[in-house]
């Protein structure tokens, strides 16, 4: 794995008010808020210019990153060996001669404050000739940046001040590693769902193999009938017992109309919420076909803990059984 050696991959967090030293920002456009992407690259990029360097882009991928590492240091759980793992599963493949860093820095009150510090602590990545991306995410006035050079995909055209709140997606290569287990984008899930579990300081959902077996087992049955019924998902705790699974206790929920990880997760949510935030469930199982779902939470006798509350692979899902 290559990194800039003008940046190692510890974090360094920079807090109290930034000393400006030689540093060129441009009155426009104002940064007076906090957390806005297109304003920060767009200040960004007018810096580069103003070196005779090429604008860089968005990158949706690295904006991911940018979310996972920014949870896992909020968490307290932020290492190097974390880096290097989702270096190997999401940032590698966008390239074979891809290097990338990262930083995180707080806390500001605002992006201008932030592009300022940012300017000076990383000045030499910042502004290299070769840098394609970044990926940004901001929590609370705690913004982490991950840069990366190298990439194989990149834009036709990249503009200075991007105009639209879109980031650049790579095209995905059907190389069978997707993230879909019992019909449900499983990551995608575990990240919309632990992200909410987070904002009450919930530990976030470890899957549970039982849990997930009979939430497709469930799911079958329905689809099987062709229509929802309570009568299949009623039998799932005696199911789970029966298979002398040590569950403290459980509770389900099942329906129709499923369209997508996210919208599963928004009608949980919505009827079901203060199921999904209680703290006392630390397991879960999820599955759906054909539209018809299931979502089983449980509770075991012994801890369990989710290192990767918003995992990006299947390899970074935390599981238990």
């Amino acid at each position: 794995m290559k990194l800039f050696k003008a940046l190692s991959t510890a974090v360094f967090l920079a807090i109290a008010s930034p000393i400006v030293i030689g540093t060129v920002v441009p009155a426009q456009p104002l940064l007076d808020n906090r957390g806005d992407a297109q304003g920060i690259i767009c200040q960004i990029n007018r810096d580069r210019e103003s070196r005779y360097l090429s604008s860089v882009f968005l990158h949706r991928t690295l904006s991911s990153v940018a979310e996972s590492l920014s949870e896992q240091y909020a968490n307290g759980r932020l290492t190097n060996s974390y880096f290097d793992k989702i270096y190997n599963s999401a940032i590698a493949p966008l390239g074979p001669g891809v290097s990338s860093s990262y930083k995180i820095l707080g806390n500001f009150k605002n992006d201008k404050d932030y592009v300022t510090e940012l300017e000076n602590s990383i000045h030499d990545a910042l502004f290299g000739r070769t840098l394609d991306a970044i990926g940004l995410h901001e929590s609370e006035g705690v913004y982490t940046i991950v840069l990366a050079t190298g990439l194989s995909q990149k834009p036709s055209f990249i503009e200075t001040c991007p105009s639209g709140n879109s980031q650049y997606s790579p095209l995905e290569k059907s190389d069978g590693l997707s993230g879909v287990v019992n019909g449900v984008d499983l990551p995608q899930f575990l990240c919309a769902l632990n992200r909410e579990r987070g904002r009450v300081r919930a530990n976030a959902f470890v899957v549970h193999d039982a849990l997930a077996d009979e939430a497709l087992e469930q799911v079958n049955q329905m689809s099987k009938l062709g229509h929802y019924t309570v009568n299949g998902p009623r039998k799932v705790d005696e199911s789970i017992y029966a298979r002398r699974v040590h569950i403290n206790k459980l509770y389900w929920v099942a329906g129709d109309s499923y369209h997508s990880a996210q919208s599963l997760v928004d009608v949980v949510m919505s009827s079901y919420g203060d199921k999904a935030l209680d703290s006392s469930y630390s397991v879960i199982g999820v599955a759906q076909k054909n539209g018809f779902w299931s979502v089983i939470f449980g509770s075991l006798y012994r801890s369990v803990y989710a290192y990767n509350p918003c995992p990006l692979t299947l390899e970074d899902v935390d599981r238990t059984s």
